[in-house]
């Protein structure tokens, strides 16, 4: 992580805020130093990896049914994991919804 990355929020989807460990970190966001989509998700699994393994794969990939939207653009339409934050950004977490 740069000296220089910006403070970034991130929004936890509900179900998984109980772990988040203890009960500040219980709160919508959560915020993180990161340069980068990829940089934020390595600091959330260091410091929340049962949070991260539900999250990610393997390779730190998001899992399929996982989008990541940095502000209203999804990372997919952007440049994936290595879009760079700045300032004021909010990363959102979401699951895919479905169901009939």
């Amino acid at each position: 992580m740069s000296s220089t990355a910006p403070q970034i929020r991130v929004t936890i989807p509900p179900a998984l805020r109980p772990l988040c460990g203890d009960v500040p970190s219980r709160r919508a966001e959560l915020c993180f130093a990161a340069a980068s989509v990829r940089e934020l998700l390595g600091q959330l699994a260091r410091l929340h990896p049962q949070v991260h393994v539900l999250l990610c794969d393997e390779r730190g990939e998001p899992r399929p049914h996982i989008n990541v939207f940095v502000n209203a653009d999804h990372v997919r339409a952007r440049a994936g994991l290595d879009t760079p934050l700045t300032p004021g950004d909010v990363v959102t977490i979401l699951p895919a919804v479905s169901g009939g």
